[in-house]
């Protein structure tokens, strides 16, 4: 894993969240972060709500209550509904088991997939937001991997990567 992750091009680039949790050490709010990233759901964790970010969750508020947040998983769903999947930087489909970390600036993204079931995992579906050119993907103990059935349409960019193992990372360069 060390050799492949030296060989990888170096990406110094900012994460890219879809909305922000207050991180104001509520004993709800790890479990919430832990839910939300199992989901896909990109976050940056902030000390107070940012107007930066459409949605802004403050366990506790009355948007976000105590009670609410006490079942993560309808938690979850609940923001990833107010979100709504069309303004959702990423979407995975065929893995339940695949974290995802974006980053990326006005120029080129870098997408980290992470599978935390070990394992390999065959027929994986991605979606981004944005429109990209077909760029790289590379994985652990596989090497080169194909971006299969790559399409840009309505604002969205969408690959399928055939299979990957632990980690993979797909590099991609915004269509200008």
């Amino acid at each position: 894993m060390l050799a492949f992750l030296r060989g990888l091009p170096v990406a110094d680039l900012p994460g890219v969240s879809d909305l922000a949790v207050v991180d104001d050490q509520h004993p709800l709010v790890g479990e919430v972060m832990n839910l939300l990233a199992r989901r896909n759901l990109l976050f940056a964790a902030a000390t107070a709500p940012d107007p930066r970010y459409p949605i802004n969750i403050r366990i506790g508020s009355k948007e976000y209550s105590e009670e609410d947040a006490s079942d993560p998983n309808a938690f979850a769903l609940k923001i990833r509904r107010q979100l709504t999947d069309e303004r959702r930087s990423v979407r995975i489909y065929g893995s339940e088991t695949v974290l995802c970390r974006l980053t990326g600036d006005e120029t080129r993204i870098r997408l980290h997939l992470l599978n935390y079931r070990g394992g390999k995992v065959d027929g994986l579906r991605i979606r981004l937001r944005g429109a990209f050119r077909k760029g790289q993907a590379r994985g652990d103990q596989i090497g080169e991997l194909p971006l299969e059935n790559f399409a840009v349409s309505n604002g969205a960019t969408e690959f399928s990567i055939p299979a990957m193992n632990l980690y993979a990372v797909v590099d991609l360069e915004r269509e200008k």
